[in-house]
């Protein structure tokens, strides 16, 4: 407890890093902030043509299927791709203060849950476009947020402890978010998975992410408890181990960096 009042104690520098970041990302973008938003449209349009029109896989309101998911997926994809080189891009920050170092990859992740919440409204107004209706599940959105957030802090801490002392790791990290792309169920129902595969298959932390946000925005049901459980075991384990193997080597990032 003490740790994250410790943390808390930095929220000015927290917040900071993240404002920095959110600005000089769509800095000379002309629409800015907008591409935060079209980029998931973007990548909706086109998954929705293909695998309705062209492939056809019959799912009914096939674009709310697919944006609720793929709004998570991005959160995670973006995140990951930017906390791994976080570290080495603020070398000189690293040099100059003390700090606690696990703030760098916090903020990049806060700015783009800023992007993540903000994305969620443009969600829920094809919701309401598709005619989908909104439930009190729903008021469970934060929970899973939260739990995303805790996932993704923590597998972000050990890519940009790795990428300090081992600069292919944000190419190795791509080529994972691609196989995870399409490892995890975003344009296709998990059903399509082989039964014998299934197992093996929703051990994929995301697949099981995926499917909570499915079943509170599109089913309007409670996800499977063994999901929920599952979930909140991998998130926070993760983080727990990320956060110890970032503490463990952040003394030394400044003579790698």
């Amino acid at each position: 407890m003490k740790y994250f009042k410790y943390i808390l104690s930095y929220k000015e520098l927290i917040f900071s890093l993240a404002a920095k970041d959110f600005k000089v990302r769509y800095k000379n973008a002309i629409l800015g902030f907008l591409w935060a938003l079209l980029n998931p449209l973007l990548m909706m349009l086109i998954l929705s043509i293909v695998f309705s029109l062209i492939i056809k896989i019959q799912i009914d309101k096939y674009p709310i299927f697919l944006l609720s998911v793929l709004l998570p997926w991005y959160f995670l994809s973006v995140s990951l791709s930017m906390s791994t080189t976080s570290i080495v891009d603020n070398a000189n920050l690293i040099k100059k203060m003390a700090f606690p170092r696990e703030i760098i990859p916090l903020s990049v992740v806060i700015s783009n849950l800023i992007n993540f919440l903000l994305s969620i409204i443009v969600l829920f107004i094809f919701m309401l476009i598709f005619k989908i209706k909104f439930t009190l599940l729903i008021l469970l959105l934060p929970i899973i947020i939260l739990l995303q957030c805790i996932f993704v802090l923590g597998i972000s801490l050990i890519s940009a402890t790795l990428h300090t002392f081992y600069r292919d790791t944000k190419y190795i990290v791509e080529v994972l978010l691609l196989c995870g792309f399409y490892l995890t169920p975003i344009f296709y129902p998990p059903s399509l998975v082989p039964q014998k595969f299934q197992k093996i298959y929703m051990l994929n932390p995301m697949a099981d992410m995926v499917t909570i946000y499915r079943d509170l925005l599109l089913f309007a049901k409670l996800p499977r408890p063994t999901v929920i459980v599952y979930t909140i075991f991998v998130s926070l384990t993760v983080f727990i181990i990320g956060l110890m193997i970032f503490r463990k080597n952040e003394r030394i990032f400044a003579d790698y960096v």
